[in-house]
């Protein structure tokens, strides 16, 4: 039954409990005090007590525990007093006294006694089991038992002494099965934490080792990237920014030198954390493969020999895996500029002197990846007409897919390349320390959804 229905039908119940009353009330005045038939008073008299008690009940029974103390508080003190000015208005024989007594019994076990049943069911349902819950429940009965069989003693009703007698049995059985079954629940319940600490202290070592064994494919990892001298030795003025989502990474940064030619590249492979890694380790093989092996300098050739590795690689059992990754790729060579895409594209921003501002040149990949692809086409190679002073990024889609800001929503390209624009007269390292800046205060309390990678220089 709902909080509101309980309400509403406990606001009726004492609207009609004390209609009843003060119709009673009504009565004996009209009758000068004597009313005929006396049972048909006595027992409106206790419809109504009744009604009115209950009706307490009805309206608190959803409200907080909070709440239900206070009432009982309040009750409790209430029937009491009225218990002791009735049991003295009894001994010293003045009006009333009957009255006062079957009130305050009808006020304890109606109004006080069910919210008490309700606090400690709630109490003690997460802790005891349902047959415990009755056990405990069947100790109240018995004091409702008792109460009402020391209201019939005191009035000299029939059946006294059986109830006071009924009540305290059943509060003793009450009481010693109730131990028994808490007790046994407590001891089993006292197993399952042990058990419980057990088996956290395994899922914790367990953790524990695989968290070590992926810091330790990290290193793996990270042996495969180039190291930042390698790529300062031929571009100075540079700056690699990476933020891997997890411990590992789909993501990785790419260069080698053959002969004169020097090729960089910024890779993006499919998923992220340990299977983006183990895919990353297959596309980077195979990229070495293709310039060390074959001697493949042009950044086009490159990257259709890595596509033909990587499908050689996921197919030698005979499924189809559409595993793969999406690269921006560079060859330097003699001051001549050569590029390659799948996918990703490659930016330049250079100064532009006639508006007295920065330009953004944005050339785009092949649409297809590095990988399984329904209608394979050769990669083309874009050659870079390049100026003094450009700056060239090669980056992944972490930054522009991240989800943040005021409305939980993504980056996306173009503020990415305002961004870039806006801070393209800094320093290297000051755009790679606004950039990430500018990605940790956007992403703010949300998940990193993707790995992040930024290669930049400038060429000088």
């Amino acid at each position: 039954m709902t909080k509101h229905r309980t309400n509403t039908i406990g606001k009726y119940i004492l609207l009609f409990s004390c209609f009843i009353f003060l119709g009673l009330i009504a009565w004996i005045i009209v009758s000068q005090g004597i009313v005929e038939p006396a049972y048909l008073a006595f027992l409106l008299l206790i419809v109504s007590i009744t009604g009115m008690t209950w009706s307490v009940s009805f309206i608190y029974y959803h409200s907080n525990i909070q709440k239900r103390n206070r009432i009982i508080t309040i009750f409790s003190i209430i029937s009491s007093t009225l218990l002791l000015l009735g049991i003295v208005s009894k001994l010293s024989h003045w009006i009333g006294a009957s009255v006062e007594i079957i009130f305050a019994v009808f006020l304890f076990t109606g109004a006080a006694l069910p919210l008490i049943i309700k606090n400690r069911y709630e109490k003690r349902k997460g802790i005891v089991s349902g047959r415990s819950l009755l056990l405990n429940m069947l100790d109240l009965v018995s004091i409702l038992l008792i109460c009402f069989g020391l209201l019939a003693r005191l009035m000299h009703w029939y059946g006294s002494t059986y109830m006071i007698f009924t009540g305290i049995i059943l509060l003793l059985i009450a009481f010693v099965l109730w131990n028994i079954s808490f007790r046994r629940e407590v001891k089993l319940r006292h197993l399952a934490e042990e058990q419980l600490k057990i088996t956290l202290k395994q899922v914790e070592e367990k953790n524990k080792e695989i968290t070590d064994s992926i810091n330790y494919a990290k290193r793996l990892q990270e042996a495969i990237f180039p190291s930042v001298e390698f790529i300062t030795n031929v571009l100075p003025n540079n700056f690699v920014l990476y933020r891997p989502k997890d411990i590992v990474a789909g993501d990785f940064y790419w260069a080698e030198k053959i002969d004169d030619t020097f090729l960089i590249a910024v890779a993006d492979c499919t998923g992220h954390g340990v299977p983006g890694a183990l895919v990353s380790v297959v596309c980077c093989n195979a990229l070495n493969t293709s310039v060390k092996e074959f001697k493949l300098s042009e950044p086009g050739a490159i990257l259709d020999k890595t596509r033909t590795l990587v499908l050689e690689s996921f197919s030698k059992k005979g499924e189809q895996i559409k595993d793969g990754m999406d690269i921006s790729m560079l060859s330097i060579k003699n001051n001549q500029l050569f590029w390659a895409g799948a996918n990703n594209p490659i930016w330049i921003i250079r100064k532009n002197e006639a508006a007295e501002g920065f330009e953004l040149i944005e050339i785009k990949g092949n649409r297809q990846a590095i990988g399984y692809t329904e209608h394979p086409e050769p990669f083309t190679t874009h050659s870079i007409d390049i100026q003094k002073g450009d700056v060239l990024y090669l980056f992944t889609d972490g930054f522009a897919d991240q989800f943040g800001g005021l409305k939980g929503k993504k980056f996306k390209y173009k503020p990415f390349q305002e961004l870039l624009k806006s801070i393209s007269h800094l320093s290297l390292k000051d755009q790679q320390v606004i950039i990430e800046q500018t990605f940790l205060d956007w992403k703010g309390s949300l998940d990193q959804v993707d790995d992040l990678c930024v290669l930049a220089f400038r060429f000088d």
